[in-house]
């Protein structure tokens, strides 16, 4: 059973692999002349003194104004709306029991670098799955601040991330997720009888 599980897996991923080769490729033409303007342009060349950790400790301490307008929105809210689990992904938080914490400062093109394979039991899966060729706000060589927990189980997948702009201190992408995972060790087809 497991080697017609491996089999299967290996005639998927072959297949795919396949499938994006053979695909139609889309060509675009672009000019020296075309610059993305982009709202958070680089800034890689700059200095920012302020270190992963004391902005961690600043965004906790919600010590910069941006920090604290949005905290006091999510309390404006009536208590249905509010959820805890928002409030950790926008002004992050790690997860207390958390296979892996990550706090990084870098430039925005090197998080992609950071995406963690998991499996569920049927699909390989990234997260945060983040590409810079589909983000059109930030310019890749921005220096940003990657914070990412995540709890990885036999039974479940959790993980939380924001990524934070140096230089503004705004959240520029976040989020969060749950996958729960499906039990391989139940075999159905051999049963003794």
């Amino acid at each position: 059973m497991k080697n017609l599980f491996l089999i299967s897996l290996y005639t998927f991923i072959f297949s795919f692999s396949l499938s994006m080769l053979l695909g139609n490729p889309v060509y675009s033409q672009t000019t020296s002349s075309d610059k993305i303007e982009y709202l958070h342009p680089a800034n890689k060349e700059k200095v920012f003194d302020e270190t992963v950790d004391e902005f961690y400790q600043a965004l906790r301490d919600l010590k910069y104004p941006v920090h604290q307008e949005f905290y006091q929105r999510f309390k404006q809210k009536p208590k249905q709306q509010q959820q805890q689990r928002d409030l950790d992904t926008a002004l992050f938080k790690e997860m207390p029991d958390a296979s892996v914490n990550i706090r990084k400062k870098l430039l925005f093109n090197e998080i992609e670098g950071l995406n963690y394979i998991t499996f569920d039991g049927n699909i390989l899966r990234t997260y945060p799955d983040i590409d810079i060729n589909y983000q059109q706000t930030v310019s890749p060589d921005r220096q940003v601040y990657f914070f990412y927990s995540f709890k990885d189980t036999d039974k479940e997948f959790r993980g939380r991330y924001s990524i934070y702009d140096v230089e503004t201190k705004k959240m520029v992408a976040g989020g969060g997720t749950y996958m729960p995972k499906l039990n391989l060790t139940r075999n159905t087809y051999d049963k003794e009888g």
